[in-house]
C-alpha cells in the first residue's frame, strides 16, 4: 500500500529586492501559484547578500506567515512571506535565494532546488 496518493505540486518562489532606503533593501518572495500554506511546498526562504562595492555580507530569512488559528481563516489559506529589510549598505549588491528544508519530516517530499541569483546597485 502506498503512503502517497499523488504528487506534489510543482511551485516556483519568485523573490525580489526593492531598494527602501539608502543602503537598505527589502526582500520578499511570493509563489508563482497558489501553494496552500498547509503542504511541505510553503518553506522559509533564504536570501544571502554581499555588496561588491564594500564586501559587507549577510543573509536574511523571508519565513512564511503562519496560519493563524485563533482567527477565521480561508479554507485554504495560500503561502505567503514576510518580508524583510537588510542593510546592505550602498553600492553593487548580489543576492542569491535558497529554500530552508528545516521541519520536513524524513518521509516528506523531496524537494529540488533551483537557486535564483540576482545583482543591484543600491544608492
Amino acid at each position: 500500500m502506498f503512503a502517497c496518493w499523488f504528487l506534489p505540486p510543482l511551485s516556483t518562489v519568485l523573490p525580489s529586492a526593492t531598494p527602501s532606503a539608502p543602503g537598505m533593501v527589502t526582500f520578499s518572495a511570493e509563489h508563482s501559484t497558489r501553494v496552500s500554506a498547509r503542504t511541505l511546498e510553503c518553506v522559509d526562504v533564504w536570501v544571502h547578500w554581499r555588496n561588491l562595492t564594500t564586501g559587507a555580507a549577510g543573509a536574511t530569512l523571508l519565513r512564511r506567515v503562519e496560519v493563524d488559528h485563533t482567527q477565521p481563516f480561508p479554507p485554504d489559506p495560500w503561502c505567503r512571506y514576510t518580508p524583510e529589510t537588510a542593510d546592505t549598505g550602498g553600492g553593487t549588491v548580489v543576492a542569491t535565494a535558497d529554500v530552508s528544508a528545516v521541519g520536513i519530516p524524513p518521509a516528506g517530499y523531496r524537494i529540488v532546488v533551483n537557486q535564483g541569483f540576482g545583482t543591484f546597485q543600491l544608492p
